[in-house]
């Protein structure tokens, strides 16, 4: 029985004359409302390459047909009114607490990342050696930074094989993401025949920014989920908001994989530890499409599939059941590196070589050297102050930053989490750390998520507020030399 009566009667009678007459026209009018906005902040329909001429008075325009509806939709259907369901949509999130804490996690970090950059472009200025531009509007370029042109290039022509490793290309970026953006980007108008090759990239990134702050989203959700039965559901808030906050959380803002191989490792490892093999191998083949280290989610998973068969034994569970389980699991443990594979098989088809994706990323500098990499990273520590390294080699200052972030968690996550969680973030560390250093270390942190959990056992909740703005300063600081074509990568 409710506790309120009167208000579950009201929320009854609500629902009941929601007519789809009043939804419609509520939604007519938040559209307007919406345009309004896109016309005053970005001066018409310019943020995704499209150059419409608009009216000064559009905005008015706007507000005036919208208010004329609204007018119309009162007086035909008078209950609800508008009111009445936004503050429904109210309840109807608090009722549902991880979905409500992932929405505030995103809200107060995600905007704020892209009008930083913004901000940044306007009055730091771009670097001197500034990459690609697409569009002589600040705003509407926001998103072409580093590899997102690649992304964009293969979203629109597909991989191109250029007969060298020598010289960077397409085949070293894995095809999830670029294929959500073709796809995507076709509702931003990347398939408009007359327009200008660099306005279709443009919208493809643009495509991507909205792919990756819906993945982002979702991700945030799943990991509040994770959370809840790993660390609690107050514990688990705070490490999203952590993360959301991290200083190079900023990446998930960008037409980047960051958000989607957040989003597919976390669920991948929900699902599986609810033992949903379906939906946990689709994720896996997700995550082991979208980056390099994708396949690594396989060991994690794997170790999960040996604690589940161990419980089953210490349970007293044996039999045809258990052995079917149990290859089950390691088969669904293995869709990470068959997604890995997949693709694998696809560009050896382009190219006539194996892991070709691999052998590519020598051209970035990234080629296995043993402990090379990391006496040149961390051996002018011996002979230079702090000071002096920030001021000689900043950006390398920062992503050696994040790398110590995740070293110095590593304990606590096999102390607190347990050996797979432990396992998934030296996997994930390490080989890149061998390869080329501190490159990119930052951006690579930001997706090990046990480490925002085992941050989020280690401080009070009360100091959580306290985190999240500090690192929401340093991301401020990581957007502005992003996105004004600073060596953050």
């Amino acid at each position: 029985m409710s506790p309120d009566p009167a208000i579950d009667s009201h929320s009854t009678d609500i629902s009941a004359v929601l007519t789809p007459g009043a939804r419609i026209a509520d939604g007519i009018v938040l559209g307007l409302l919406a345009i309004a906005l896109w016309i005053v902040a970005a001066g018409g329909a310019r943020l995704f390459g499209f150059h419409v001429a608009v009216s000064r008075q559009a905005p008015l325009v706007c507000l005036y047909t919208a208010g004329s509806i609204l007018l119309v939709r009162h007086l035909l259907w008078p209950k609800p009114h508008a009111y009445d369901r936004v503050r429904n949509a109210h309840a109807w999130l608090l009722e549902r607490p991880d979905l409500a804490a992932a929405v505030r996690a995103f809200v107060a970090t995600r905007p704020v990342v892209l009008l930083v950059g913004f901000l940044a472009v306007v009055t730091i200025g771009m670097a001197p050696r500034a990459g690609f531009t697409l569009s002589s509007e600040p705003l509407a370029n926001l998103p072409s930074r580093f590899d997102a042109g690649w992304y964009g290039q293969i979203a629109l022509d597909g991989y191109v094989w250029n007969h060298t490793f020598d010289r960077q290309g397409t085949i070293a970026f894995f095809p999830a993401m670029p294929l959500l953006m073709r796809t995507g980007g076709a509702v931003f108008g990347t398939n408009e025949e007359g327009t200008p090759r660099e306005r279709r990239v443009l919208r493809a990134l643009w495509a991507g920014v909205v792919i990756s702050l819906a993945a982002f989203l979702w991700g945030l959700y799943y990991f509040i989920r994770l959370g809840r039965d790993v660390i609690g559901p107050e514990r688990a808030a705070d490490a999203a908001l952590l993360l959301a906050a991290y200083p190079f959380a900023l990446f998930f803002s960008a037409p980047y994989t960051e958000s989607l191989f957040l989003l597919g490792a976390v669920a991948a490892v929900y699902h599986f530890r609810r033992q949903e093999w379906i939906a946990a191998s689709c994720w896996g083949l997700v995550v082991g499409l979208t980056r390099p280290n994708g396949c690594f989610v396989s060991v994690p998973l794997a170790i999960f599939a040996l604690q589940q068969i161990r419980a089953s034994h210490r349970r007293g569970e044996h039999g045809q059941q258990v052995r079917r389980r149990a290859v089950v699991s390691f088969v669904v443990a293995a869709m990470p590196g068959i997604g890995m594979l997949l693709f694998t098989g696809y560009l050896y088809g382009l190219t006539g070589v194996w892991f070709a994706w691999a052998k590519s990323h020598q051209a970035w500098g990234r080629t296995f050297q043993g402990f090379g990499p990391i006496a040149s990273s961390f051996g002018s520590l011996l002979d230079q102050s702090i000071v002096d390294l920030l001021v000689a080699r900043p950006f390398d200052a920062l992503n050696t930053a994040g790398f110590l972030f995740g070293s110095v968690l590593t304990y606590p996550v096999f102390k607190r989490l347990g050996a797979a969680w432990g396992v998934f973030v030296l996997i994930n560390l390490l080989p890149p750390l061998f390869a080329g250093g501190v490159l990119s270390m930052g951006r690579l942190s930001s997706t090990l998520f046990p480490l925002f959990m085992a941050l989020a056992l280690l401080i009070p909740s009360r100091s959580v507020p306290a985190w999240a703005a500090g690192f929401a300063v340093v991301q401020g600081l990581c957007a502005a030399l992003f996105f004004t074509w600073r060596a953050l990568y």
